[in-house]
């Protein structure tokens, strides 16, 4: 569920987690019970790993300039298993 951030003009700030279907937009405070402002402030990002970071700049790079592979990557440290299937020399080739 979403934590909303709500700032009460006599008691200061208070959080309030409820699904986006119950959210109000002035609920009252829970400490005085006067109407409260909703407060709107960035995504918490820093909960992201150093790993996520990574991730989403190769991702914003490889949009601009996109890596271009010339060869098949090899397996993992895996060796490749010969297919034997009779098939395979009637596919058409291109």
């Amino acid at each position: 569920m979403p934590t909303y951030s709500f700032r009460c003009s006599d008691c200061g700030p208070f959080d309030l987690t409820c699904p986006i279907t119950d959210v109000v937009a002035t609920p009252p405070c829970p400490a005085c019970s006067t109407p409260a402002r909703r407060v709107f402030a960035s995504p918490p990002l820093t909960t992201f790993s150093a790993g996520q970071h990574r991730l989403a700049d190769l991702a914003a790079a490889s949009a601009d300039q996109p890596a271009v592979t010339t060869t098949i990557p090899a397996a993992l440290g895996r060796p490749r298993s010969t297919r034997r299937d009779p098939r395979l020399p009637a596919l058409p080739r291109m």
